[in-house]
């Protein structure tokens, strides 16, 4: 049975992240893009929760992301993944996976988000 993954981004996954995620989760994956807007990581938690997906790749605020690490724990749902790209130098334009807005980047991997602590200083 082919692993359902969503994608929470703007932007459309790149041809090496699917290959990546197959060769993760076997041959058989299904990427199933999610460009909506949202209020808060309950929503995107209720979107993962109510289509039944296996996994999910996020682009969100750090403090979206942080949530929702603690809401997955806490219904015992995967952590969410993130995309690891490297900006590289002009020179290095052949190497490149995507170009945006001028700046050119490579794609590493992926990387589950265990935890993310946002912590504050004083307010001014």
């Amino acid at each position: 049975m082919a692993k359902r993954i969503l994608w929470l981004s703007q932007h459309r996954p790149l041809a090496v992240q699917i290959k990546r995620l197959e060769g993760r989760f076997g041959g058989d994956v299904v990427v199933e893009v999610d460009s909506d807007t949202f209020t808060n990581a309950e929503e995107l938690v209720g979107r993962f929760r109510r289509d039944g997906y296996d996994d999910w790749v996020v682009v969100a605020p750090l403090s979206v992301i942080g949530r929702m690490c603690e809401l997955a724990g806490e219904l015992g749902l995967p952590k969410p993944l993130m995309a690891n790209m490297e900006q590289l130098q002009s020179a290095k334009k052949a190497e490149a996976d995507l170009v945006y807005r001028g700046r050119i980047y490579k794609f590493v991997g992926f990387r589950r988000v265990k935890r993310l602590i946002l912590e504050y200083g004083e307010e001014f």
